[in-house]
């Protein structure tokens, strides 16, 4: 779900329209709309995925740790690389844009003012891409709140209820999840799940991530179910694919190719939402029984893979705003050009990684320990 960032934000470049709310500094003069739709596709699961895998194993930590050595784990994993990151990016961020306006297919957007309006964009995107980082320390600071107040709850009730979620895991559960998706998706301007990357998120927005945070906390304290999403994980993912289209029918009726969606249509917004949902839940469920279904075995590529993704994600937006424009003046098409550019930022990225961060303090910071680099 990390590299898969390195896609999203390498596509931007080569989208026939930018999608309303992202300020992108640069746009290629060869566009292709399969990108638009790679974006979008991409959006939908990937944070919701995230979000449960790191639920799961914040249970894990409390559980084998406590709840003091939960805080100080995700404060020394997640506070200290967003704090540092954010730091040393969002200059490096400043002046890519700075560059890659000069090349830009598109006439760059008017000069920033200090106007209010101006201002609220700002600090909306104050994080940057690191605000998934911001909400996890939330949602774990949240946790650790409610911890003692559900050790309150007589273990029987408690026992109870987890076995009803177990028990209905692959029928009424999906069903209840998506309408509670439903109801915090349907407040979203964007008729998808918004963009917000500053200090203060809407509730819609933590209503929507924590759910997905609840759903892993909730699957490990019943882990042993997890083998039971293997077999139908293809069902689900297919059945995901089903209704994105059908949301992409409504969104693209109500909002057109320009993302602005027209609030008197109810009617869209409402079937948009209501194929969103579900498109949502069942990626994730269809996600997970993949994984587990096909990587469940140990490897040391993929385990020094998902080690080097958290460096090469925080690193990456700088180069894939600046790589592109290299090629800006080169007759090659968009598809073309988006594997060139992705291939280099991974390179630049991992090779970065190896020399410079697993072996390094930085590392330990990132991955928990220094790996050596053989």
């Amino acid at each position: 779900m990390m590299m898969l960032g390195l896609v999203l934000h390498t596509s931007i470049n080569y989208v026939p329209v930018l999608p309303v709310g992202i300020g992108w500094p640069y746009q290629d003069a060869h566009t292709n709309p399969i990108f638009d739709w790679l974006i979008v596709f991409i959006h939908v699961f990937r944070m919701p995925v995230f979000f449960t895998v790191a639920g799961f194993f914040a249970a894990f930590l409390v559980e084998t740790r406590g709840t003091r050595a939960f805080l100080r784990h995700r404060w020394s994993r997640i506070g200290i690389p967003l704090i540092f990151g954010w730091l040393v990016i969002s200059p490096a961020m400043a002046g890519s844009m700075f560059y890659a306006q000069q090349f830009t297919a598109v006439p760059p957007p008017p000069k920033t003012d200090l106007s209010a309006a101006s201002l609220e964009r700002v600090w909306e995107h104050l994080l940057m891409h690191l605000w998934f980082l911001y909400h996890l320390l939330l949602f774990c600071m949240g946790a650790s709140v409610l911890i003692p107040l559900i050790r309150r709850i007589p273990e029987t009730v408690r026992t109870r209820f987890l076995d009803v979620f177990s028990r209905s895991i692959h029928g009424p559960m999906i069903a209840l999840s998506a309408v509670a998706s439903g109801v915090m998706l349907y407040q979203m301007r964007s008729w998808s799940i918004d963009y917000w990357g500053g200090l203060l998120p809407p509730l819609r927005i933590l209503g929507t991530y924590g759910l997905f945070f609840l759903f892993g906390w909730l699957l490990f304290k019943r882990r042993e179910i997890l083998d039971r999403f293997k077999r139908p994980a293809w069902g689900y993912f297919m059945a995901g694919l089903v209704c994105f289209f059908i949301h992409r029918y409504f969104v693209d009726t109500g909002c057109g190719t320009g993302r602005f969606c027209d609030p008197t249509a109810v009617g869209e917004h409402v079937g948009a939402i209501l194929f969103l949902a579900p498109t949502i839940w069942f990626l994730v469920y269809g996600f997970l029984g993949l994984f587990l279904r096909y990587m469940e075995r140990p490897s040391v590529r993929w385990r020094y893979m998902a080690d080097a993704s958290y460096w090469m994600y925080i690193v990456h937006p700088p180069l894939v705003m600046v790589l592109p424009t290299f090629l800006a003046s080169v007759a090659l098409p968009a598809v073309v050009k988006f594997l060139l550019v992705l291939s280099a930022a991974t390179a630049v990225t991992l090779v970065t990684y190896h020399y410079g961060v697993r072996a390094t303090f930085i590392g330990e910071q990132l991955n928990g320990r220094r790996y050596p680099r053989k």
